[in-house]
């Protein structure tokens, strides 16, 4: 699959994207097709299984989210990790919403308000979910944020097809290939990429224009959530469990 040639970010180009994803690292090229025909910067998306640990970090597939705005989530302490509508859906659909929608609950409970400024904070007032739920009572999560402006009716209906859609690639994928529950963060997996393709971590922190102690960090940081010690181990896990090509 030439995903160069899906960078115009069309819906049709987004759909082929779709239909033929085999791994998390296509799912993630879709997903930044998605953030750039909508307008949105950041994404979490969630894993249907939940995580390790109750974090917000730790139930993530993957995600673009800054770390600092994981940190700040998780300091808040008793959220749900995504609005209670979409926790409790029972039939999936998708919607959007601005961080008014707390006012009123802040106004009484202090962690609304300190949502509200963190989200404020990371520019991620304005955004949009999805979820797909599964037969055995599962869901599947998807969030975007960073937009400007609320999506028009006719943008919105696309969002939740090519959202759907997507989650719904996504259950295939999950179940074959039994993927972790601690998610990848984007640089954590343009690292696993790079490496993929022979880079050292000289190479790759300048390629991706960072310290080799960043780049040092988030491959430690890679073989921890793979379980592995080394990269050249978190590679083969990686291509078992269908991350990477």
């Amino acid at each position: 699959m030439d995903w160069d040639s899906l960078s115009s970010s069309g819906e049709k180009d987004i759909l082929v994207g779709i239909h033929a994803a085999e791994n998390l690292s296509e799912i993630g090229a879709v997903i930044t097709l998605l953030l750039r025909r909508f307008d949105f910067r950041f994404f979490k998306l969630f894993s249907s299984r939940g995580g390790g640990d109750s974090s917000l970090r730790g139930q993530l597939l993957l995600y673009s989210v800054p770390e600092a705005f994981l940190d700040d989530f998780d300091a808040i302490g008793g959220l749900p990790p995504a609005p209670l509508g979409i926790m409790g859906a029972e039939e999936r659909f998708a919607y959007q919403w601005h961080v008014d929608v707390l006012a009123d609950a802040a106004l009484h409970d202090p962690a609304k308000r300190r949502l509200m400024e963190v989200l404020a904070a990371h520019g991620m007032e304005r955004g949009a979910y999805a979820v797909l739920p599964t037969v055995d009572g599962r869901k599947h999560i998807f969030g975007v944020y960073g937009r400007a402006e609320s999506l028009s009716p006719a943008q919105m209906d696309e969002f939740s097809l090519l959202a759907i859609r997507m989650l719904d690639r996504m259950e295939g994928l999950e179940k074959s290939r039994g993927w972790p529950q601690n998610g990848l963060s984007g640089l954590e997996f343009t690292c696993l990429e790079l490496a993929a393709e022979g880079m050292d971590s000289s190479a790759i922190a300048r390629r991706l224009s960072l310290s080799i102690r960043t780049v040092n960090y988030l491959t430690c940081s890679l073989c921890r959530k793979l379980g592995t010690d080394r990269l050249e181990q978190a590679l083969i896990e990686a291509v078992r469990l269908g991350y990477i090509d």
